[in-house]
């Protein structure tokens, strides 16, 4: 099996401390699969980012992230648009990208992913200067995010974020939005807007069913709201994943999103906080090169 040269960066804090656990396995288990991968802990997205980026000028062929979501946002941007692949070994704790992609959630067998996978050419978006992989959200899930507990995190898990999003709601109101997309614009009244790349966004939630990863479109999802329990039955939509039978709810795809309100609401992106709106954001089509599971051949039965 050729070798080749890589990098792999491990966020140590990632998947409540698991990745830094098992960052010597990954690194070994990738090397017996033929790929000599450097190690780079990182603690931030900051240092993650900038690991990305010096790999990609040495000519590494890929980038092998251990750990969740936001490490890999920390690293898309440096890749976007480069010869350099990115590899997945998710050890976070929602792993949306790589359920995206169907990429394995057990490290071992991501490594052979990460090692001899299929490179696929998926697409990227970006708001502000920010790029994203998953989804960018503007108002009340984003205001979760921000005042979700590291502490709770730690001890619960994924249960923190649904705490802090039922104690949020009836502090949380519904805003006077003014979107502009590529063909059109409207004013309304909403709880949140999502601009997703993917499907999936959070563990087996998906709030755009119908994204793709390489369609060259952003899926946009508004939860509108009239009336006073409109911010409620969003919520119980939500849990129940029925979310799209919403009549409030409204959806559509473009290349282009301006999101804009009279008093500044936060911005979310791939699950961490990234500032307020007003915020523009657009579809990078085929920005990124992924190490993903091959295609199964059809066999006629």
């Amino acid at each position: 099996m050729p070798r080749c040269r890589a990098l792999l960066v491990a966020n140590s804090a990632s998947g409540l401390g698991r990745t830094g656990r098992l960052a010597s396995a990954i690194g070994a288990g990738l090397s017996a699969r033929g790929v000599e991968a450097e190690l780079a802990l990182s603690g931030t997205p900051v240092s993650a980012g900038e690991a990305a980026a010096a790999a990609v000028a040495r000519g590494c062929d890929r980038v092998v992230v251990a750990g969740g979501d936001g490490t890999i946002n920390s690293v898309v941007g440096a890749l976007a648009y480069t010869p350099t692949a990115l590899g997945v070994v998710p050890t976070g704790m929602a792993n949306a990208f790589a359920r995206e992609l169907g990429i394995p959630l057990t490290y071992d067998a991501a490594c052979d992913i990460a090692a001899a996978g299929a490179t696929r050419t998926v697409d990227l978006a970006r708001a502000g200067d920010r790029h994203f992989a998953l989804m960018a959200g503007v108002g009340f899930d984003a205001d979760v995010v921000a005042h979700v507990s590291l502490r709770l995190k730690r001890l619960i898990g994924p249960g923190a974020y649904v705490l802090a999003g039922l104690a949020g709601l009836p502090r949380f109101r519904p805003r006077k939005l003014r979107l502009s997309w590529d063909e059109g614009e409207m004013v309304t009244r909403a709880l949140m807007v999502v601009a997703a790349n993917t499907a999936q966004y959070t563990y087996h939630w998906r709030i755009a069913p119908a994204a793709r990863p390489d369609d060259g479109l952003l899926d946009v999802v508004v939860f509108g709201c009239r009336r006073a329990l409109d911010p409620a039955a969003h919520a119980v939509g939500a849990l129940t994943r029925r979310h799209m039978r919403h009549p409030g709810v409204v959806t559509w795809r473009t290349r282009r999103l301006r999101v804009e309100c009279e008093s500044p609401l936060p911005l979310q992106i791939d699950g961490d906080v990234a500032g307020v709106t007003p915020i523009e954001m657009e579809i990078l089509p085929g920005a990124l090169k992924v190490l993903a599971p091959r295609a199964r051949a059809h066999t006629s039965p």
